[in-house]
């Protein structure tokens, strides 16, 4: 037996101080937000996406790395978000493109004109709002604070109460819920397996090994019945790693650095970002397609909460007495 209201505020307090922590944690650590405004780096990050940008130090910008940084030629309200493909070893300056600009910026970037480093990325919310200082405040930290401050005062307040006897308190009617382990059994199967078909092609795509590259490309095909993200764990030309999007049945030639050297093909549908997408591959490169084999289906299970829970009408006064004690122990 569960009572669902004492699960509902404390699950309201984790998410509301785990929201406020995180939003603490990168103002201390001089994060920014900012909004992605033009399509030079699709499909890593998408207009209207909003990205945390945390500072980084210049010296461990290596080839490869995306970062923000202010246009050289412009004022200070020209922030740009690109990839290094080049450092100058007597200069020590940056060459940056976009991954999706078919030529490098006619500039180079100087150590002092690097903001930080994209940290993460909340997909196209930058078109609900501009996502100002106000906003934030208004929308995210003095309602996660106010909720976390009230379910905290509900829960100090309970505690502090002298319990009842149990004559006087008995089990509300209809509070009390029990679970349907077939039920939640059987869906749980059944969500989880849907994600797992549409997840299986991508999982049997994975490569990895020593290729025979005689001109120095790689052949990735799209294999699911929805598009694909994909990474070539052997990186493009330059450092830059090599991924992109691949249309079912259609087949991309990715160019890798050099032939004969190991490496990792990752790949899963695209459902979710490709910013998440690579940072998970990173990681490890079954990473993403497991999130969304597992994931989805467990979160899926519990919004159908209402599908494998019953409630139960308590009218022996005998059990209503022995519920009462376990709810309270």
């Amino acid at each position: 037996m569960i009572r669902v209201g004492q699960i509902r505020g404390k699950i309201a307090v984790a998410i509301g101080l785990a929201i406020l922590a995180a939003v603490l944690l990168f103002i201390w650590h001089g994060a920014m937000i900012m909004i992605v405004l033009s399509g030079s780096m699709t499909p890593l990050m998408l207009p209207g996406d909003v990205i945390v940008v945390v500072p980084t130090e210049p010296d461990t910008v290596r080839v490869g790395d995306v970062i923000v940084f202010q246009h050289p030629d412009l004022d200070d309200c020209m922030v740009i978000t690109h990839r290094v493909i080049d450092i100058d070893p007597e200069t020590g300056h940056y060459s940056t493109k976009g991954d999706a600009n078919n030529a490098p910026d006619q500039f180079s970037v100087t150590k002092e004109e690097i903001i930080g480093r994209p940290a993460f990325l909340i997909p196209l919310i930058g078109f609900a709002s501009e996502m100002k200082r106000q906003i934030i405040l208004l929308m995210v930290i003095l309602p996660s604070l106010a909720l976390a401050i009230l379910e905290m005062r509900t829960i100090i307040r309970e505690a502090r109460t002298p319990r009842r006897p149990v004559r006087e308190c008995p089990v509300p009617r209809g509070k009390v819920f029990a679970i349907r382990r077939t039920r939640l059994a059987l869906l749980f199967v059944t969500t989880l397996g849907a994600f797992l078909l549409l997840t299986l092609p991508s999982i049997t795509g994975m490569q990895a090994g020593i290729p025979d590259l005689g001109d120095q490309h790689l052949a990735i095909e799209g294999r699911g019945l929805v598009p694909e993200i994909y990474m070539a764990g052997t990186g493009g030309v330059g450092g830059t790693p090599a991924f992109g999007v691949v249309q079912p049945g259609e087949t991309v030639s990715v160019p890798v650095s050099r032939a004969g050297s190991d490496f990792t093909v990752a790949r899963a549908p695209y459902i979710i970002p490709v910013f998440w997408f690579v940072g998970l591959a990173m990681l490890s490169p079954y990473l993403p397609v497991l999130s969304l084999a597992i994931l989805p289906g467990i979160l899926l299970t519990l919004l159908l909460y209402p599908l494998w829970t019953e409630r139960k009408f308590i009218k022996s006064r005998r059990k209503r007495r022995l519920v009462e004690r376990v709810l309270e122990n």
